[in-house]
């Protein structure tokens, strides 16, 4: 209790220290005219690109900011990457706009816009998510994409200041010329003065209208999306909102979420961040040609006109967990040319945002485990179906800091209709989901699990086993660790655990080839007392459902022959499993290897390490194949599908080994799969069909595999 009271001291020391934050956004202008199948028209040279790139670098070092929102950014992953890396922040960003690629070759050769969020790194910046604001479906990624029309987004990501958790949401909206009589003059006088004919005129009226709806649409998708995020967590929105500020459609938006404009701040007339008379990359907008002088027409007149008008159409929103006051500072930036260049079409906005209302009145998430008064009583009743268990049938109930200690108490009851018997408690101080993630000076696990298979599978031991020298018999594991942890970091985890395990078999024919094994434990009673380490980095952004992350690990395991027990060994295994984000809608790839190897004389069955079922080989029977080596592999591809659900492709492969001096890559065993997922908040429901060469496998049950 000394340490966790240091921890909160301290935190409350810094948090004294850090009550506000710096908030730019801007437009960075792609300098293309989006004329073009196999190339954009560009308005610019690569050298005056630069140039502009360094006046943006230039005067966001003079303002100093805490964090960035970018839109059009193009090649966007290359800009951000660069710009974040020149001013040693961190970045997230979004391909939003690209044609068909596959990393940066494909059409258009020079079109890869998005949108990105840029960060001071003692601000912990994550990504949370990508909302789709408007445009037909495509995949959009930085390895892959493919669409064929305009798409908006909106990027979210997390920043943590004094242990309270912000939403940055940095949207780009699409550009429409509004319902504006004045607008439509101006374009009736262009068209009698250049003969646009009726069909054109019509045509660009009616596209007008449809972009109208579309930001409506857009303005309606970000307000539903925002009410999705927990409510006791603090919000800031940005972007280029492509609006002028006495638009109805924004009016709307902004009473409907409770926000404030920063700009209530600025006690001048409004500045625009749009101004033709005051920018001269605006002039690239107005003057009726795009980049190769062609003369534009229909809509693209129409835009041209509007784009002559001044307006604020860039902002910085707080949501309701601030007040009017807690906006300190409000600007416009990069409105000023250097060497008669100036950095973007649009004019940058920062604004400095007072936290101290905010964090004092949300929760807080520590990088160390804190006391928590809350107390949860989770009963779950369990359905599930297992081709090696059959349909299964139970309750699980999860008690979380009843004692007040943080601990969780976790209870399953569960039978099937092939037979098996499951009966597992877990006591965790602190809870193992409150830990992950997190530093913590110890942590104690104690674990009992019971398990009882009336009809376990066995085949025979080794690679050439054969599927058609099935038997079955009675397998009895009982189980019982105690575990102690260290979290050293909030990624690095240090375990020492001692276990006791007995397995008895029975229920065998007689002709079963157990009673040939050279071990005659294997027909009968095994137990074993050991000692085991483990050292493990987890990088992942989640432990139910993550979609980014690196997880390396490290085991050792010593069981000696003793008094009560009857079988040694010695067990070594590392893991590795990687999460990366592809492409949107969020199309996650998960991969996992392991290899493990035993050590020791003629050791029982019971003792083997096993591949094959519902966890490792889903194409296979369960425990298909066992030996003194195995190793693994599965990857997936994890995609949404509708609302909660999404599915899953993905391959399974592994192999048994008798020594691990004999591994090789020929013959693995290996498996397709199709899975089906529903997600909820705290866990996972999964379906799984694996394709066998011998068997299907199929799995109803409840978390993802790895």
């Amino acid at each position: 209790m000394k340490v966790l009271a240091l921890l909160i001291l301290f935190s409350s020391l810094v948090a004294a220290q850090t009550r506000s934050l710096k908030i730019a956004t801007v437009n960075v202008w792609s300098g293309l005219d989006y004329n073009g199948s196999f190339k954009m028209g560009e308005y610019e040279t690569p050298e005056r690109r630069e140039q502009r790139f360094q006046i943006l670098l230039s005067q966001i070092k003079l303002l100093s900011p805490d964090v960035i929102f970018l839109q059009e950014a193009n090649p966007i992953g290359e800009f951000s990457r660069r710009l974040a890396d020149s001013l040693s922040f961190d970045e997230i960003h979004q391909v939003c706009n690209a044609g068909i690629k596959i990393g940066s070759f494909g059409i258009p050769a020079n079109f890869k816009e998005g949108i990105a969020i840029l960060s001071n790194p003692k601000l912990n910046l994550n990504y949370f998510d990508t909302w789709k604001l408007s445009g037909s479906f495509g995949l959009f990624g930085d390895l892959f994409t493919v669409h064929f029309s305009e798409s908006n987004f909106a990027l979210i990501g997390t920043i943590k200041v004094n242990g309270t958790v912000f939403y940055l949401i940095n949207a780009h909206l699409n550009a429409n010329v509004p319902d504006d009589t004045s607008i439509i003059v101006k374009y009736n006088n262009y068209r009698k003065q250049n003969s646009i004919g009726e069909s054109d005129y019509r045509e660009a009226l009616e596209l007008r209208d449809e972009k109208i709806q579309k930001k409506k649409t857009e303005f309606e998708e970000l307000t539903s999306k925002l009410k999705e995020l927990p409510p006791e967590y603090p919000c800031i929105i940005g972007g280029d909102f492509n609006t002028a500020s006495n638009d109805s459609s924004l009016k709307y938006f902004i009473a409907e979420n409770k926000l404030t404009d920063a700009f209530i701040k600025n006690n001048t007339p409004e500045k625009y961040t749009w101004n033709v008379l005051e920018n001269e990359n605006v002039i690239f907008s107005t003057n009726f040609f795009d980049a190769d002088r062609n003369k534009l027409k229909g809509y693209d007149i129409l835009s041209s006109i509007y784009d002559a008008v001044p307006r604020r159409i860039d902002y910085i929103f707080t949501d309701h967990h601030f007040n009017k006051n807690d906006i300190a500072d409000y600007k416009i930036f990069l409105d000023s040319a250097s060497n008669g260049i100036h950095a973007s079409d649009h004019f940058g906005v920062i604004a400095k945002i007072n936290l101290k209302d905010a964090i004092d009145n949300a929760p807080k998430e520590y990088d160390f485990v804190a006391e928590n008064k809350d107390h949860t009583i989770e009963p779950l009743p369990i359905f599930s179906y297992d081709t090696d268990v059959g349909f299964g049938y139970g309750a699980k109930a999860f008690f979380l800091n009843l004692l007040g200690q943080n601990e969780s108490f976790d209870v399953t009851l569960f039978n099937s209709t092939k037979g098996e018997r499951w009966y597992r408690f877990v006591f965790s101080l602190p809870d193992f989901e409150l830990r992950q993630g997190k530093v913590y000076p110890w942590a104690l696990d104690f674990i009992i699990d019971y398990d009882k298979y009336i009809r376990n599978s066995f085949f025979g031991v080794g690679n050439k086993s054969r599927y058609d020298d099935l038997e079955e018999y009675t397998k009895e594991p009982l189980e019982i660790d105690l575990n102690l942890s260290r979290g050293f970091s909030k990624n690095f985890v240090g375990q020492f655990g001692i276990k006791y395990k007995v397995v008895r078999n029975f229920n065998y024919g007689d002709s079963s080839k157990l009673l040939l094994f050279p071990s005659s434990l294997s027909s009968s009673r095994v137990s074993f007392n050991s000692i085991n380490l483990l050292v493990r980095y987890d990088t992942r952004n989640s432990f139910i459902n993550p979609s980014k992350g690196l997880v390396l690990s490290g085991e050792t395991e010593f069981a000696l022959k003793t008094a009560i027990t009857n079988t040694s060994f010695s067990r070594y295994g590392g893991s590795f499993q990687f999460y990366s984000l592809l492409f949107y809608p969020k199309t996650i790839f998960a991969l996992r290897a392991s290899l493990q190897s035993l050590t020791g004389g003629d050791l029982p069955v019971q003792a083997l390490l096993p591949i094959g079922g519902n966890s490792t080989l889903r194409g296979y029977r369960q425990d298909r194949y066992l030996d003194k080596t195995s190793a693994l592999i599965n990857a997936e591809l994890r995609f949404p599908v509708y609302w909660r659900f999404g599915a899953v492709l993905g391959m399974d492969a592994g192999k048994v080994w008798s020594d691990i001096g004999k591994m090789d890559l020929k013959d693995w065993a290996n498996n397709p799969v199709l899975g089906l997922r529903f997600y909820m908040d705290t866990f996972v429901v999964r379906l799984d069909v694996g394709l066998g060469k011998e068997t299907t496998g199929v799995y109803f049950n409840f978390g993802q595999i790895f």
